[in-house]
């Protein structure tokens, strides 16, 4: 059984300056629930960074294949960012990827389970099956198109660290917590790793690419590293050692918390930096694909 990890465990992380924490929180109480899925400026600053990584065919070859917009069932796309708008275009159709797939949420104690992951339908599995489609050269346009948006959609998702795992608490939808200074307004955890602290670390794509880019000049020959199946398991671990072991009271092996979990200035400050490292990893690595993918 894995133990509860301590405050020692946890890898130090650089604390973000004051007035970015105060600007984040101020965006808190205006963050609505969303659905499962990272917030869309995750999704976009994740598409720009990788756009900056491609090789100069591998760009080429993504030009092409967008042009200047097609139409993916009766959905404009246009760019590699416009992944978790044709998400949301797809919704409720027959090309609708995304409909009841599971994320690879591996238990935070005990043995993994691979359920989810029955008849390959978990998001890991149907991203390599995308990735396997996007490089067969005999893909219609149409479905390469498909392919190419779902990559970089599932690759942002994947690094979300609580799409990686779960305590018996639906990811952190059932754990409350309340956020710093607002002891009456409760939220989830998820909500708050979802949404809340991609406001408070990045804010919106244009003004969080810097900051991601930065990482992913210093590291990202390392991150590019592995395969799918090595970058669900390194999320699994950020979930563990700080989506939930820094919470103030971590919970007990598949026991929700009875009460809400008060969420302090040091946890944003402790996560925040988190998120710009999983997003910059996504980017570097969803690069890492298209260039292996479309050579």
């Amino acid at each position: 059984m894995t133990r509860r990890p301590s405050h020692d465990d946890m890898a130090s992380m650089l604390r973000t300056p004051l007035f970015a924490l105060i600007a984040g929180l101020a965006l808190l109480a205006l963050s609505p629930v969303r659905a499962r899925a990272w917030d869309p400026e995750a999704d976009r600053v994740v598409a720009q960074l990788a756009l900056e990584r491609l090789t100069p065919s591998t760009r080429a070859q993504v030009t092409a294949l967008l042009g200047s917009g097609v139409t993916v069932s009766g959905c404009s796309v246009s760019s590699l960012d416009d992944s978790a708008r044709l998400v949301s275009c797809l919704h409720g159709q027959k090309a609708d990827f995304m409909h009841d797939l599971p994320y690879d949420a591996v238990p935070l104690c005990g043995p993994p389970t691979r359920k989810a992951c029955q008849d390959g339908r978990c998001a890991s599995q149907v991203l390599k099956a995308f990735m396997a489609e996007l490089k067969d050269p005999t893909t219609p346009q149409p479905e390469k198109v498909r392919a190419l948006e779902a990559v970089a959609y599932l690759m942002a998702e994947l690094h979300q660290p609580l799409h990686a795992a779960d305590n018996g608490d639906r990811s952190g939808e059932h754990v409350r917590v309340t956020l710093p200074g607002a002891l009456k307004a409760r939220t989830n955890l998820y909500s708050v790793w979802d949404n809340d602290l991609v406001a408070s670390a990045i804010g919106t794509a244009e003004v969080g690419l810097p900051y991601v880019r930065a990482l992913a000049d210093v590291h990202g020959a390392e991150w590019a590293k592995g395969d799918v199946d090595d970058w669900v398991a390194e999320t699994h671990d950020v979930a563990l050692h700080t989506a939930y072991g820094r919470l103030p009271d971590p919970p007990a092996c598949n026991k929700t918390p009875s009460r809400p979990e008060a969420l302090t200035a040091d946890y944003f400050a402790a996560a925040a930096p988190v998120v710009r490292a999983q997003l910059a990893k996504a980017g570097v690595r969803l690069a890492a694909v298209l260039n292996a993918t479309l050579p």
